[in-house]
């Protein structure tokens, strides 16, 4: 079975024009694969998993967090944050409310 890892609901715009969708991640010391946000830091005692992608976009759109994310078409990954290392833009993918 495959999991689905890239967000369907929202992503962000690099400066670049590549487009990062926030992507789920395996913990390897419990195996477990969700959403990765962070207030600060870069590091997984940093971090809060999330498994609800409105509650990914509350935590980066309204509370300032970071979230892992990706590319789908060039090799751009890494921390993101609004108004933070060329994020130009938050764009809704999908209606936000459940």
């Amino acid at each position: 079975m495959t999991i689905e890892r890239f967000s369907h609901l929202f992503c962000l715009i690099h400066g670049s024009g590549d487009v990062l969708y926030p992507i789920k991640m395996r913990c390897k010391k419990t195996g477990v694969i969700a959403f990765r946000v962070a207030p600060h830091g870069n590091t997984t005692q940093d971090s809060i998993e999330l498994h609800d992608e409105h509650e990914v976009l509350r935590h980066v759109r309204d509370l300032g967090f970071s979230v892992r994310a990706k590319s789908k078409t060039t090799e751009r990954h890494g921390l993101y944050k609004l108004e933070q290392r060329c994020i130009t833009e938050l764009k809704i993918l999908t209606k936000a409310t459940p």
